[in-house]
């Protein structure tokens, strides 16, 4: 079982990145993505290195007892080479990978090194009552949000498209509606804007009147697809949906596509 990590640089230290769990990893892959974070870190001007890492497999085909004996094994190696801990290097979540899965890590951490008081510190995006903090699982789309909304108050950007200034009465496709495509739509509707599309890997749909987020989301988790949603047209091919008209477009879905089922 092929799995990765990548500190890219360390003149600032803990490095920081998420763990992904996907097909699509690879050694470039994870090397790019750690490349990118130091860049993120830098931009923002956060005290971090970049690094990221990822374990080349298909989480949705294993079973909880598995995912959880990879995740500890996957622990145990990055801190036999010292790529863990508060003030070496601390992972988040990312792609196929959660709360849950940090839970394990940051447990697997804690037993091993015992006698550290900051155990819990060598991995962020924890769940709440296991040190995590509230806000982390809506922090990325939050965070496309006020891209976008910062983006939409300069007037040169604006007037270069076409736009009036502000996020509201915006026309938004928004493609994927896990954790990063859901908040993002959610955050962008609640600040005025009109989610008129979304696209998903089971197609896409619709409505040029707006769709309600919440409720698509729940009619999702209800019948396993977006499609067939009151008032929307389907389209079989999501593609299709993020050609159709609107002011901006929100991609949210993973930069490969996967094999999940």
């Amino acid at each position: 079982m092929e799995a990765y990590r990548v500190q890219h640089s360390h003149h600032k230290q803990p490095t920081k990145g998420g763990i992904r769990y996907a097909e699509s990893v690879d050694e470039g892959e994870v090397t790019a993505l750690a490349t990118l974070m130091t860049f993120k870190c830098a931009v923002v001007d956060v005290p971090f290195g970049g690094a990221k890492g990822g374990i080349k497999i298909n989480p949705n085909l294993y079973k909880v007892d598995e995912l959880e004996r990879i995740t500890r094994r996957y622990t145990t190696e990055l801190i036999r080479k010292n790529l863990i801990g508060p003030g070496i290097d601390v992972p988040a979540p990312d792609y196929g990978t959660g709360p849950r899965e940090m839970a394990w890590i940051a447990d697997t951490y804690a037993a091993i090194k015992y006698e550290e008081a900051d155990a819990l510190a060598c991995v962020t995006g924890k769940p709440v009552g296991q040190g995590g903090i509230r806000g982390r699982k809506e922090a990325t789309g939050l965070g496309v949000f006020f891209g976008i909304r910062e983006a939409l108050s300069d007037t040169k950007t604006t007037d270069a498209l076409g736009l009036t200034t502000g996020i509201a009465g915006k026309r938004v496709i928004v493609q994927g509606m896990g954790h990063v495509g859901y908040h993002s739509a959610l955050f962008c509707q609640e600040g005025g804007a009109i989610i008129v599309g979304i696209a998903e890997r089971e197609g896409g749909i619709y409505n040029d009147n707006g769709l309600d987020v919440d409720q698509v989301f729940k009619h999702r988790t209800e019948t396993g697809s977006i499609l067939n949603y009151i008032g929307a047209k389907n389209y079989e091919q999501s593609a299709e949906v993020l050609e159709l008209d609107c002011d901006i477009l929100i991609p949210c879905r993973a930069g490969k596509p996967d094999t999940r089922q």
